[in-house]
């Protein structure tokens, strides 16, 4: 295989690992928002930061491995690794965080509410210490 096309084919592996670092990072924003509800307007914020840190992530890929020329084998790459992860890994990921956020929640709506519970019998029985 011809030098040129070896290198073609690493740089597009290497944006197709790169594409899926871009949806790990969209999947934090998306975890934020399934523990904890946002108003309109800071998932409006939260939507500009995603774009402005994947637009740079994306531009540093191809200054860094294709001497910043757009070529449509990069582009390629990047939405192989954004379909692969975004279909594959991403919602087995998001639903463990999910699930063990929503376990934590549990636990601690448990321990919030039994010290609750013995604060007041505490305080009824004239022990408040």
């Amino acid at each position: 295989m011809p030098a040129e096309m070896v290198q073609e084919l690493q740089t597009f592996l290497i944006s197709a690992f790169w594409g899926m670092v871009v949806v790990f990072y969209y999947d934090f924003f998306r975890i934020l928002r399934g523990i904890k509800r946002h108003s309109t307007w800071m998932t409006a914020v939260e939507d500009i930061v995603f774009c402005l840190g994947a637009g740079c992530l994306i531009v540093a890929v191809l200054y860094s491995y294709n001497q910043g020329q757009v070529r449509a084998f990069v582009l390629l790459g990047m939405g192989c690794g954004i379909v692969l992860y975004n279909w594959g890994i991403s919602p087995y990921s998001c639903g463990l965080v999910w699930f063990i956020s929503n376990k934590v929640k549990l636990i601690l709506k448990k321990i919030t509410k039994r010290s609750t519970i013995e604060g007041r019998k505490h305080v009824k029985e004239g022990k408040n210490e």
